[in-house]
């Protein structure tokens, strides 16, 4: 029953409005892209919850916002703002939810990518499987294009899963990606 009332709060938490054309009006736990991390948080207590591993080149800082922020759906909630943004301004979301199994997860995922449907119509939508950086992982990618090509702003629903070796917990990511920050990602982040 949890995980069928998770599936079903996770879907509503995504929308703020019955039909979504815009990246903004996609929110994680009360959050959206352009808002500041300053109507939730001291600027102390946000910076002293800066992720452990930041990408090489530090463009963005990501912060781990359930450490100042109450969540409820997620396990994890990670915000990205760009370096030595003073108004600390989201640039990017991502929440994950952890699993035992990769069955778990597709299932989650299959629900979560069903209710986007019903409230925004994407323009394409990419399914791919890859190594992470390290190697220790498969990620089984399935990336919600919300606007004609080249834009990347997308949606993405990932099942991060992990090796036995490795010291991260397997997850279903859900992250949020207006065009700049996916550009960043795909072209800069691990140069």
């Amino acid at each position: 029953m949890k995980k069928l009332l998770r599936i079903t709060v996770l879907s509503m938490l995504l929308s703020i409005q019955v039909y979504a054309d815009d990246i903004n009006d996609f929110q994680i736990e009360g959050i959206s892209i352009g808002d500041s991390l300053l109507n939730f948080a001291s600027k102390e207590n946000i910076d002293d919850n800066k992720y452990d591993n930041q990408n090489s080149n530090d463009k963005y800082i990501i912060y781990k916002a359930d450490k100042f922020i109450q969540i409820k759906q997620y396990d994890y909630l990670g915000v990205t703002i760009k370096k030595n943004d003073i108004k600390y301004i989201v640039s990017s979301l991502s929440g994950k939810i952890y699993y035992k199994n990769l069955n778990e997860c597709y299932k989650t995922r299959k629900q979560i990518k069903r209710d986007l449907e019903k409230i925004i119509k994407f323009n394409d939508i990419e399914k791919k499987k890859y190594k992470s950086q390290d190697g220790k992982a498969t990620i089984y990618a399935l990336q919600l294009y919300l606007k004609p090509y080249p834009s990347l702003e997308s949606i993405v629903l990932n099942c991060n899963h992990y090796s036995d070796k490795s010291k991260f917990k397997n997850n279903l990511s859900v992250s949020i990606h207006p065009q700049e920050y996916a550009f960043y990602i795909i072209n800069e982040a691990y140069e």
